[in-house]
Order: C-alpha cells, then sequence, then structure tokens
C-alpha cells in the first residue's frame, strides 16, 4: 500500500527506559496514527487530539445507562417562622463515574418562598456557582425549563462526576413563613457511560 510507505510498526519487547523523542507504544504490535489521507497533496496529515475526544463526546451522549426523572428530585426544605430574605440551599452531588446529561428542569417553589437553582460547571458570580435562572423564580410557581430551547442553553446540560447542582430557596413572605415549606427541583434527562 504506498499510502503507508512511511510508516513502520514500532516493534520493542519492552518500553525502553527512555523512549525516544514522538514514540508511541504500539499496540497489538502497531502504532497506528490518528491521522487523515490527503488525496490532493498526497500527504498523511495528522489530527488534533480535539477530533478523538468530540467523537467520544458523541458517541458517550448516544450511550444511555439509565433514566433521570423526578425520582431524582431535589427538595430544600424551610421551616416554619423563617424570617425573609433568608437564604437556604441543598446541594445535590453528581455521582462519582456517572455523567448526566440533563434537558430539563421542572422547579417548584411553594408559597413564600422564591427558588433558583446553581449549577457548580457554571463560572462563579461573587465567588459562589451563578444561578441558573437571571431572577429568582417567584413563589407559588411550577415551571419548566427545556434546556435545549433556544433563549436556554440550547444542548443538554452535561454534568460529571462531583458536578454539583444547588437549589436555592429564599424566603419572600414579609412576615416570613407560616409553615413548612419545600422548594423541588425535578430533573430530566440520560445517564450515560462516562467515557472522556
Amino acid at each position: 500500500m504506498d499510502q503507508m510507505k512511511g510508516f513502520s510498526p514500532q516493534q520493542f519487547s519492552a518500553v525502553p527506559a527512555t523512549p525516544p523523542s514522538g514514540w508511541v507504544p504500539p499496540l497489538l504490535g502497531w502504532t497506528v496514527p490518528l491521522a487523515v489521507y490527503n488525496s490532493s497533496t498526497g500527504q498523511w496529515v495528522g489530527l488534533p487530539l480535539q477530533a478523538l475526544v468530540e467523537t467520544l463526546l458523541v458517541a458517550e451522549s448516544l450511550h444511555t445507562q439509565d433514566r433521570i426523572d423526578e425520582r431524582d428530585k431535589v427538595e430544600c426544605d424551610v421551616a416554619s417562622g423563617v424570617a425573609v430574605d433568608t437564604v437556604k440551599l441543598k446541594e445535590f452531588e453528581i455521582p462519582a463515574g456517572e455523567v448526566w446529561y440533563i434537558n430539563r428542569f421542572n422547579l417548584v417553589t411553594p408559597v413564600e418562598v422564591a427558588g433558583n437553582i446553581r449549577i457548580s460547571k457554571f463560572p462563579k458570580a461573587n465567588s459562589e456557582d451563578k444561578k441558573y435562572l437571571g431572577t429568582d423564580q417567584a413563589a407559588s410557581t411550577d415551571s419548566n425549563y427545556d434546556l435545549g430551547a433556544a433563549g436556554e442553553l440550547g444542548a443538554d446540560l452535561r454534568l460529571v462526576g462531583g458536578d454539583k447542582i444547588t437549589v436555592v430557596a429564599e424566603v419572600t413572605a414579609a412576615g416570613g413563613t407560616t409553615a413548612a415549606r419545600t422548594v423541588t427541583l425535578n430533573i430530566f434527562g440520560r445517564k450515560a457511560r462516562r467515557l472522556v
């Protein structure tokens, strides 16, 4: 094969003590470069590692292992008698070794309490995780946020083990809470096999 001229298998019985510059350990006795053949120039052109990473991300997103639904909800409780402007947080961490593709949030706020969501993967705002919503969702509201829609993220939110979702509850009633209240975040999407 003419296009393989210049390429030869690297056959070392063991890893050299000091590998030569550019040495790649052989796979099954052959080193296969990540490259494509450019027919107009007649040369092999190396692909950046990012090309492989992007391909693995696409494959990862297509390999569903489990469904994420209202069973994976996060609830932030606010006790009775809590003063106005008090903020309560409930943090949920994506389990180690998992990757979640979230396509929808359903945030339910009770009377007297507003809600929001913080995502640890987002940039920090005033040394805190940035809130997903620009303004807190008002009390007594049940809203869906389709993350793939225009005006939202435009794609599923990919979170890996260690990333955190935090539900924020802020008391808005002037006299404080008159009963125990719960802000609920229902998360929808899928769990996939992590490749990257």
